[in-house]
């Protein structure tokens, strides 16, 4: 027996390696997706307020109420209200095809709920403090326990809470500033898995199961100026730092499932420790309200992802150091380019309309099916109605279209052509006084 597991592990480092070394990088794609804030592209879609949703997620220029802190912390002393609150949530109706050598298939998502809570007080005429409540991250990925990739991915489950404390001064009448930290906490659980074979021939077995899960609380910040050079117009500017994802052995766990028991040592649950620099992020915004009726908007937002070089990973119970590895990623450095407007109808209605186009920092030579990036497009609408002079109920509704992308994982060898959709509505109350 004992000689049966040492050649075991002899084929497990010359044979599985591959196989293993493909664990480690999904669980670093599902720190990804969890992890990055609010200009990620691929399946963090981007919900933090019904009001700039439905204007194609402007809001570095526009400081409508509470909800403001998020784009742009130095809005937030700009509002006239003494006290604003805001407060709503989306369904998340998100769907990927992928077209192999099987055909068509398809992911089966439930239905994701993100939120958000503001709440704002002027504590005089130039100061503002708030606190934000939020989930720029909540999908639910599942392609299905029997799809053809699935020694890559079966499901995934992310969650992400980020809360805000921020701070704004109006310096003069045409600028004011603020600051935002950031504190997120957030958890992920991923299921796949992978073939386990005879040593002695390399016959197959079985399918054995891992499920990667893992939480972490991580702290960042947001800088803000808010310009009005007139009562017309608008400029804003952001900053929101990296933030790094840094994983210990109590942060990260593998727990491993339907293992024979001779080849349980290769194989062992424990801890995994990661690093993962997430990038940072400059945003320009630009307001103009051409009268009474119309405002239109638009932001531009740099997102840094050149910083992300490669997926480092260690397992905590391995001593021999072979399912280490190191995984390069080499994304580029994107934009996304937002327009929308807003048209007050009347005294109670005002209805907006927006589009974005979002750059995707994914090479084709590093895809794979837990984060199918891809360029898309966006088009919002939305409306708010003022039941009154203080109460008001936001609604949007989000399009979202990938292109297709016919791309292939270097590291697996698994190909094909992805394409992603969604449809985002949403729903909210704001309440200023």
């Amino acid at each position: 027996m004992k000689i049966e597991i040492l050649k075991f592990h002899l084929y497990s480092k010359r044979k599985l390696k591959h196989q293993l070394m493909i664990k480690k990088v999904f669980l670093a794609i599902a720190i990804i997706v969890l992890a990055y804030n609010v200009k990620a592209e691929g399946f963090a879609v981007n919900l933090q307020g019904n009001k700039q949703v439905g204007m194609g997620h402007v809001g570095t220029a526009l400081n409508f109420d509470a909800s403001s802190m998020q784009w742009n912390p130095g809005a937030l002393a700009t509002l006239d209200q003494k006290y604003s609150f805001s407060v709503g949530g989306f369904a998340t109706l998100i769907k990927t095809e992928y077209t192999g050598a099987l055909g068509k298939e398809e992911t089966d998502n439930p239905t994701g709920t993100p939120f958000y809570l503001y709440g704002s007080v002027k504590v005089s005429n130039k100061l503002a403090i708030g606190l934000g409540v939020y989930t720029p991250f909540g999908n639910k990925v599942d392609w299905g326990k029997d799809w053809s990739g699935k020694y890559l991915i079966q499901n995934i489950e992310l969650k992400a809470i980020y809360i805000q404390p921020t701070i704004s001064y109006q310096l003069a009448d045409w600028i004011s500033v603020g600051a935002g930290l950031n504190i997120v906490y957030g958890e992920f659980t991923l299921n796949k898995e992978f073939p386990i074979r005879n040593p002695a021939d390399g016959s197959f077995i079985t399918n054995g199961g891992v499920e990667l899960s893992g939480n972490k609380i991580k702290y960042g910040y947001n800088l803000g100026v808010f310009l009005q050079p007139t009562e017309k117009f608008n400029i804003g500017l952001s900053y929101r730092s990296q933030v790094d994802i840094d994983l210990d052995y109590s942060d990260g766990d593998a727990k491993f499932s339907n293992i024979p028991a001779a080849f349980a040592p290769v194989f062992p649950d424990g801890g995994v420790a990661a690093t993962l620099p997430m990038p940072a992020s400059f945003n320009i915004g630009l307001a103009y309200q051409i009268d009474n009726k119309w405002l239109v908007s638009a932001d531009v937002n740099f997102v840094q992802w050149n910083k992300y070089k490669s997926l480092d990973f260690d397992f905590e119970n391995d001593p021999t150091g072979m399912l280490d590895s190191k995984s390069p990623r080499n994304w580029d450095n994107t934009m996304i380019y937002r327009i929308g407007a807003q048209y007050s109808a009347n005294s109670k209605l005002d209805l907006r309309a927006g589009f974005y186009y979002d750059e995707t920092p994914a090479q084709k030579d590093f895809y794979t099916p837990e984060t199918p990036g891809a360029n898309k497009i966006g088009v919002s609408t939305g409306f708010s109605y003022k039941f009154t002079n203080k109460l008001s109920l936001d609604a949007s509704l989000l399009y979202i279209n990938g292109e297709k992308t016919k791309a292939t994982d270097s590291t697996t060898g698994f190909s094909g052509e992805y394409k992603n959709t969604g449809w985002i509505p949403g729903i909210g109350v704001t309440y200023n006084f």
